[in-house]
């Protein structure tokens, strides 16, 4: 049962990365157009991605890079061990 739940908050967690990853990409050869794909894609995305942005603002006021997918992956990665071992202790 447990192997289960481990199994699906993985596969979960893998693609929010591969979408931030996605969306990372994708802002480099697409600026300024949108399609529905990316619309899809940010919905996913901009909940780990703007809280990311609002703090490399306060951290980093003027920088002109955009560390905000760093932050949320390891946000995501910090988030994906913690959910783990608390399924770990509980099944």
């Amino acid at each position: 049962m447990s192997n289960t739940i481990i199994t699906a908050v993985n596969l979960l967690f893998n693609l929010l990365e591969y979408a931030i990853f996605i969306d990372v990409i994708l802002s480099w050869f697409m600026r300024g157009r949108t399609n529905a794909f990316v619309d899809i894609l940010h919905i996913f995305t901009e909940p780990f991605m703007a809280p990311a942005r609002r703090l490399q603002e306060k951290i980093f006021p003027s920088m002109m890079l955009d560390f905000s997918p760093i932050i949320a992956y390891f946000v995501l990665v910090i988030l994906r061990m913690v959910i783990i071992s608390i399924i770990g202790m509980f099944f």
